[in-house]
């Protein structure tokens, strides 16, 4: 197995250019990844949209992906936008 390819996001998406979780996504493709959600405590749909499309790549790939250290306010969030609080809690594909 490769590396473990490790991110944590920043409180808030950036505004200007691009997020940071998206080259991090780009250069991690292939590797078993693991997102720190520890300092956000509100997800946005756009940076949630990014992680769902990612967590489906490398499902497909049979690959691990994961997002830990989830607030309350951040599984808050993912219920708004309409997924359940424990939706990144699932077993890493191995």
């Amino acid at each position: 197995m490769s590396d473990v390819h490790f991110h944590a996001l920043g409180p808030a998406r950036a505004r200007t250019g691009e997020d940071p979780l998206v080259p991090f996504l780009r250069g991690a493709r292939g590797g078993q990844v693991t997102i720190s959600a520890r300092d956000v405590h509100r997800i946005d749909a756009h940076r949630l949209q990014v992680m769902l499309v990612a967590e489906n790549q490398w499902v497909a790939e049979g690959v691990p992906f994961q997002v830990t250290e989830m607030s309350d306010s951040f599984r808050a969030g993912l219920e708004r936008l309409g997924l359940h609080a424990d939706h990144f809690e699932k077993e890493p594909v191995q």
